[in-house]
C-alpha cells in the first residue's frame, strides 16, 4: 500500500488510529492485535503472499534471538546463523538479477516479485539489530506478538527509520495515554512531510527525469540544474517520508528515532552522514564498523573499515555499479577528511560549499541507470555555452495540473504569458534551496504549540497533496 494514496490517507490511517485507541477497552493485547492486522494489511496489500516470506523470516529471527538470550554460550553460532538466513533472503530477492547479469545466464532466474516483502531491506536490518541486541544480552522480554508488531509497523515498514525492537516494542506494548498534543503535533508533522513528497519532490523529479534521459546531450546549464533537481528531489522525498513516519507514530503516542537532520547544512561528509539516514549510519557503525575494529588499529585499518562500510552501504541501496561507485566516493571522501584533519581547516562557508558540491556530484551515480550515463551528465558540465536554462527544461518542472494552469495563463496573458510559462517553474529551484534552511518538522513538533496559521498550513498541505496524488511515484527509498 502506498502511503501517498487516497486509500491510505482517507481510510487506512484514520481507521488504524481509531482502532488503536478504542481497542484498549477489549484488553491489553487488543491494540497490538489490531496493529498487527493493520501492519499485515499494509505490507501485504499489493502481494498478500509476501506475508509468507515475511512471517517465516520473522519467526526464525525471533527464535534465534530468544535462544541467544537463553544459551549465551552458543550466541556466536546463533548470531552467525541468523545473519546468514536474513542476508540470504535479502540477497535472493535483491541481488539475484544483478549477479546473473554478470554471467551468461542473465534472465534465467528472476525472484518472484509477489513473494518479496515490502521494505525488505529495512525489515532485514531491523531484525539484524534485534539479533545484535540479543547477542549483547540486551534483547529484553519481547513476545512473538511484540516482535511481529515491530516488524510490520506501518509507519516504518516502507522506508524506515531502522528501529531497535527493544526500543519500539515497549511503546507498542504499553501505549501512552491519548494526548491531543501528540495528535495535533503528529498531524502537523505528517502534513508537512506529505507536502514535501507530493508538492516539492514531485516538481524536482520532473527536472531530474528530463535531464537524466538526455545525459550527454545537455547544455552545461541544463546539466547543472538537472543535478540540483535530483539533489532536491531525494532530499524532499526522504525528508518527507521521515516526517510522515514520525508524525504517524506521534499521533499514536509512539516516538521514533530521529532519522533526518538537515543534512544539506553539513560542513563535511562525515557531518552529512551524521544527519542523513541517521539510523542506517548507526546500524553500520554497530554491526560492521565496530566489529571490524573501528578506528582503534591505526589509520590504514580505519580507512579500510570506512571503505568496507560505504561499499556495503552502496550495495544495500541497490544492485548496480552506480550504487557501488556512489558508496566508494563517500568512503574515499571520509578517508580524505580523516587524513586531512588538522592540516586543512577551510572557513565554514567554503566547507559547506565543498560538501554540498561533492554530495551533488555523487548523487549523479546514485540516480543514473548506468555509470556511463552518470559520466555523460557530468561531462555536459564542461561543454561550452553556459547561459539560461532551455525552455524544454523549464517546461519539464511543473506537474501536469500546474503545467495545464500555466498553459492557460499563457494563452490569456499573451504576449507576456510566454515569459510566465518559462520563468515561473524555474522559481522552484531557488525556493527549494531556501527551504533547506528551515528547521525539520520533527524538531518543530517537539516544541509544537497549536496556532491558527499552523492549522491552516496543515489543511493546505493535506488538501493540496491529496489533489495532486495522481501520478505521484512511490518514495525513492521504498525501492531499497
Amino acid at each position: 500500500m502506498n502511503v501517498q494514496s487516497h486509500l491510505f490517507l482517507l481510510a487506512f490511517l484514520p481507521l488504524t488510529l481509531i482502532l488503536w485507541r478504542v481497542s484498549r477497552r477489549l484488553g491489553p493485547r487488543a491494540p497490538r492485535v489490531c496493529l498487527l492486522l493493520a501492519g499485515a494489511l499494509f505490507c501485504g496489500w499489493s502481494s498478500p503472499l509476501s506475508l509468507l516470506a515475511l512471517g517465516a523470516e520473522g519467526a526464525v529471527s525471533w527464535l534465534l534471538g530468544r535462544w541467544m538470550i537463553r544459551c549465551p554460550g552458543r550466541r556466536r553460532a546463533l548470531m552467525a546463523a541468523g545473519a546468514a538466513v536474513l542476508l540470504a533472503v535479502l540477497a535472493f530477492f535483491k541481488y539475484t538479477g544483478f549477479a546473473l547479469s554478470l554471467t551468461p545466464w542473465e534472465g534465467l532466474l528472476s525472484p518472484p516479485a509477489w513473494l518479496a516483502p515490502l521494505g525488505l531491506s529495512f525489515v532485514t536490518f531491523q531484525q539484524l539489530l534485534w539479533l545484535r541486541d540479543c547477542y549483547d544480552g540486551k534483547g529484553g522480554e519481547v513476545s512473538p506478538l511484540d516482535y511481529a508488531c515491530c516488524v510490520t509497523f506501518f509507519a516504518t515498514a516502507t522506508c524506515g527509520p531502522i528501529t531497535r525492537v527493544t526500543e519500539l516494542a515497549p511503546q507498542l506494548r504499553e501505549p501512552a495515554p491519548f494526548s491531543w498534543d501528540d495528535l495535533v503535533a503528529g498531524l502537523y508533522c505528517f502534513a508537512l512531510g506529505l507536502a514535501k513528497k507530493v508538492l516539492l519532490a514531485g516538481v524536482f523529479a520532473g527536472g531530474a527525469d528530463f535531464g537524466f534521459a538526455r545525459a550527454g546531450a545537455l547544455s552545461p546549464t541544463d546539466s547543472a540544474l538537472t543535478i540540483l533537481c535530483y539533489t532536491l528531489q531525494i532530499y524532499f522525498d526522504f525528508s518527507g517520508y521521515c516526517d510522515m513516519a514520525s508524525g504517524m507514530a506521534r499521533m499514536m503516542g509512539v516516538r521514533l528515532p530521529v532519522n533526518f537532520n538537515s543534512p544539506y547544512k553539513a560542513l563535511s561528509v562525515r557531518d552529512f552522514w551524521g544527519r542523513w539516514h541517521i539510523t542506517l549510519s548507526g546500524f553500520f557503525r554497530r554491526c560492521v564498523y565496530f566489529p571490524l575494529g573501528g578506528s582503534r588499529r591505526g589509520m590504514a585499518v580505519t580507512c579500510r573499515n570506512i571503505m568496507i562500510v560505504f561499499l556495503l552501504s552502496g550495495l544495500w541501496h541497490g544492485a548496480g555499479w552506480g550504487f557501488l561507485l556512489w558508496g566508494a566516493l563517500h568512503g574515499a571522501a571520509m578517508c580524505l577528511e580523516r587524513l586531512a584533519a588538522g592540516r586543512f581547516s577551510p572557513p565554514k562557508w567554503l566547507a559547506w560549499l565543498l560538501t554540498f558540491l561533492f554530495v551533488n556530484a555523487a548523487w549523479v551515480f546514485f540516480r543514473a541507470d548506468t555509470v556511463g550515463e552518470g559520466l555523460a551528465l557530468l561531462g555536459d558540465l564542461f561543454r561550452p555555452g553556459w547561459g539560461l536554462p532551455s525552455p524544454e527544461f523549464a517546461a519539464a518542472l511543473p506537474m501536469t495540473a500546474l503545467s495545464n494552469a500555466l498553459t492557460f495563463l499563457q494563452s490569456v496573458l499573451q504576449p507576456g504569458g510566454r515569459a510566465l510559462i518559462y520563468w515561473a517553474p524555474l522559481l522552484a529551484l531557488p525556493a527549494g534551496m531556501a527551504l533547506l534552511a528551515l528547521p525539520n518538522p520533527v524538531e518543530q513538533a517537539e516544541k509544537f504549540r497549536p496556532t491558527w496559521w499552523k492549522a491552516a498550513l496543515t489543511a493546505v498541505c493535506i488538501v493540496g497533496s491529496t489533489l495532486f496524488f495522481s501520478g505521484v511515484e512511490t518514495f525513492i527509498y521504498a525501492n531499497f
